[in-house]
């Protein structure tokens, strides 16, 4: 795995270190939820509990890790779904009907809240795990059918070999990035957990998948100009995808498939458009902003050296040009 990906991740944000399987078991449970740990050597010879901890909204990303091989059952999740990717060493796992041998680089895994879960994990396994909270993914995926169905639950493994796995991994990477950076906007870091969950119902095996793969009837071009209206009238403020379809008055499957006939391209790329456009304005009108970072952040643009080779590749100049040129 890249650099990023390591088990120096969210040093800072230590919860739990502890040699002792009982108070891991414990405080572990109270950050997730009560579980069984049992270590393979009853005498927990080389156990060594590590949980790092950063909560975004409705999502945290974690850093997990016990040193020794143990098995782990939590039974039904019930209040979250948990992407695991492992970074080190492997586990087994089952999530229902279905298991996955996760392995660094290869495959990672996907628990279910209403699934009964169980894990092994090997000596020396170490994890980044993505909580999501099950409402949140809940009222995404409401907001891409139009309605809200039973329960979501996923195939337990994830192939990250393959063009939506390398999304998944690079999206997780940027999340990682946000967090460990010093000049990243808080509004923009909930917002990738929002698109998180968006990738995982729309690009992964789940028991709903069905109803994407019916073609979204797509709405007339007024669909797409009241969109367009909404996030110029909202730029300043955090939202999501979620709150455009609404405002739209459509699914947000409509949304997207009306997008792509009317214009050729994707809701992500539209917003982004707009918020490069407000960015400039900003910087070419002196008295909408005093420097680069507070021109970003008033648009909605969290990670400031993403939005400047953004801005670089649009105008063909970084913004600090843009500004003293005013």
């Amino acid at each position: 795995m890249e650099t990023i990906l390591s088990e120096g991740l969210l040093a800072s944000h230590t919860l739990v270190d502890t040699r002792s399987p009982d108070d891991a078991r414990h405080q572990i449970g109270q950050i997730f939820c009560p579980h069984f740990l049992s270590p393979k050597d009853k005498r927990a010879a080389g156990f060594h509990a590590v949980h790092r901890c950063s909560r975004q909204g409705a999502y945290s990303l974690n850093l997990v890790s016990y040193g020794c091989e143990v098995d782990i059952d939590p039974g039904e999740l019930s209040r979250f779904f948990l992407l695991q990717i492992p970074i080190a060493g492997s586990a087994i796992v089952h999530c229902g009907k279905t298991s996955a041998q996760a392995r660094p680089g290869e495959v990672v895994s996907i628990l279910s809240p209403t699934l009964p879960t169980r894990m092994r994990w090997s000596d020396g396994c170490a994890k980044i795990i993505v909580l999501l909270e099950r409402g949140a993914m809940e009222r995404q995926w409401s907001s891409m059918v139009g309605r809200c169905p039973p329960a979501v639950e996923f195939t337990a493994g994830i192939d990250i070999a393959g063009a939506a796995g390398h999304l998944l991994m690079n999206h997780v990477r940027l999340m990682v990035e946000s967090i460990e950076a010093g000049d990243i906007s808080p509004h923009y870091q909930v917002r990738l957990g929002d698109d998180l969950m968006l990738l995982l119902l729309s690009s992964f095996a789940h028991s709903q998948r069905g109803l994407l793969e019916r073609q979204a009837r797509p709405g007339d071009a007024s669909v797409v100009a009241r969109a367009e209206d909404w996030i110029r009238a909202n730029i300043a403020r955090p939202f999501s995808v979620a709150d455009i379809a609404t405002a739209s008055g459509c699914s947000l499957r409509s949304l997207q498939e009306t997008l792509r006939r009317e214009k050729g391209t994707t809701l992500t790329h539209m917003i982004e458009t707009i918020r490069l456009e407000a960015f400039r304005a900003r910087l070419i009108h002196r008295e909408q902003c005093s420097s680069v970072t507070e021109a970003a952040f008033a648009v909605g643009l969290g990670h400031l050296g993403r939005a400047a080779s953004a801005y670089q590749k649009r105008y063909g100049e970084t913004p600090s040009q843009t500004l003293r040129r005013r």
